[in-house]
């Protein structure tokens, strides 16, 4: 009797390992090259390592400025939005508590899109869309000066607006 229970257990082992063979885990790797959209943020101010900082992701303002290694002593914080979500090329000046500096974050209207040519003090509606028309018919500014060649905007607004634009 123990003899067939050896062999009934042997035989259902056997039976086991080739009905349910294992499955070889295959790794698959590819070498394509893998573009990563970036953005360049330039952090002037009351930082402690200001200069530009490269991207690959859209980031909070107290997200960037941990890569600054924080703030200085100076630095008046409550005149900054730490919750601003920074997603393109930007300019994010901090200011001191000793001066009455104005934070002015240059916004980048060769890249910019229509709602975030209208955080431009003095650019409306029709001007953001007409830049961007101009923009999409004559491709990259290559100067600031060149804006006076959009539709409704004339000499008064571009001085208006040029503290607050950038090429890159």
């Amino acid at each position: 009797m123990k003899e067939w229970i050896i062999i009934v257990v042997v035989l259902t082992i056997i039976a086991c390992i080739v009905l349910f063979p294992r499955k070889e885990a295959y790794t698959y790797v590819t070498h394509e090259k893998i573009e990563l959209d970036s953005f360049e943020i330039e952090i002037r101010g009351e930082v402690v390592f200001p200069g530009f900082y490269t991207f690959f992701e859209p980031m909070r303002l107290d997200e960037i400025l941990d890569f600054t290694y924080g703030f200085t002593d100076d630095a008046d914080i409550n005149e900054i939005d730490l919750s601003k979500i920074y997603e393109q090329d930007s300019y994010i000046f901090i200011p001191s508590l000793s001066t009455d500096e104005i934070v002015i974050e240059k916004i980048n209207i060769n890249n910019a899109n229509f709602q975030t040519l209208l955080d431009i003090p003095g650019m409306t509606e029709d001007r953001a869309a007409s830049l961007i028309v101009y923009r999409q018919e004559h491709g990259l500014f290559s100067s600031i000066d060149e804006l006076i060649n959009v539709k409704n905007i004339g000499p008064a607004t571009l001085e208006k607006i040029r503290p607050y634009i950038t090429l890159g």
